[in-house]
């Protein structure tokens, strides 16, 4: 299985075809994201939302609810991986470890583990730090 990480993600749904071809050539049921990867995008969208509802965005709030509306549809597309108790406790282990990566970052991996997935990412800073995590990046 073959997890997304949210910088590949969002290119991917954004119809980059550097990346949409590339993730074309992964049979859709082996493609998935970690629950943690939707959650940044929400809080990307609802922040949209806020700017907009504030005069301090370029989009307008059409525009962003729409993005909202279009993101939800898109996470309908592609399978989930939880953030199951497995994940929290290898989550927790690098922590004790000291591993310093972002909180999101070690959580994304934490759930790749737990679910045997490749992680897909451009993150090559903090993804090659995390010992175990099959990453491949684009």
């Amino acid at each position: 299985m073959i997890a997304f990480d949210t910088d590949v993600f969002t290119e991917i749904l954004a119809g980059n075809p550097s990346y949409s071809q590339r993730a074309a050539t992964i049979p859709r049921e082996e493609q998935s994201v970690a629950i943690v990867v939707i959650e940044e995008i929400l809080r990307g969208r609802l922040n949209a939302i806020r700017r907009a509802e504030a005069g301090k965005s370029p989009l307008t709030i059409e525009e962003a609810y729409g993005w909202l509306a279009q993101s939800i549809r898109d996470f309908q597309r592609v399978r989930v991986l939880p953030h199951s108790a497995i994940a929290e406790a290898q989550f927790q282990e690098w922590r004790s470890q000291k591993i310093r990566v972002p909180t999101h970052d070690l959580r994304i991996a934490a759930i790749c583990v737990a679910e045997r997935a490749k992680l897909v990412s451009r993150n090559r800073r903090d993804f090659e730090a995390i010992p175990g995590l099959d990453v491949e990046f684009w």
